[in-house]
């Protein structure tokens, strides 16, 4: 999930993990206007969000083609992901499997990673991420965890 989101596939290497079957579509990006300070009861839960610094909100779509990877990489911020075709495979620092179906959603604090897509049909998932402002990519590259094959 890169900056470098244009609507061409990214193909990136590195070693034993390279990015594949990615095509990331830039959406929308705004700077917040005043840092966020929300505490707010809602029903069945609580929703807390505080930020400080200069900070833009930017959103994009991604797609996974059949056999496609993000390959390992952490963000420059925390996330909001919601799948809407497919399912998203993502494997955590702890080389966990989650999969992420059409219709459910995570929220990520940016932490290392790697998504793909398992599946015979392309996977699509929207994501909105509170980055610095101008940052120019959410996405950092890094690499698997030691001992970690997935």
């Amino acid at each position: 999930m890169s900056g470098r989101h244009n609507s061409r596939p990214r193909r990136r290497g590195r070693a034993g993990d390279p990015t594949e079957g990615e095509t990331p579509t830039p959406l929308a990006r705004g700077a917040l206007i005043a840092a966020a300070n929300v505490n707010t009861k809602v029903i069945g839960g609580r929703v807390r969000i505080q930020t400080q610094g200069a900070l833009d909100a930017m959103m994009a779509q991604i797609t996974l083609a059949p056999g496609g990877t993000g390959g390992w990489h952490s963000h420059a911020g925390p996330l909001i992901t919601i799948v809407t075709q497919g399912t998203l495979t993502i494997i955590d620092a702890q080389c966990k499997r989650h999969d992420i179906q059409a219709g459910q959603a995570l929220i990520n604090p940016g932490s290392r990673n790697k998504d793909e897509n398992l599946g015979t049909t392309p996977v699509t998932f929207k994501v909105t991420f509170l980055i610095l402002h101008g940052v120019a990519s959410p996405h950092v590259d890094q690499p698997a965890p030691a001992g970690c094959t997935a």
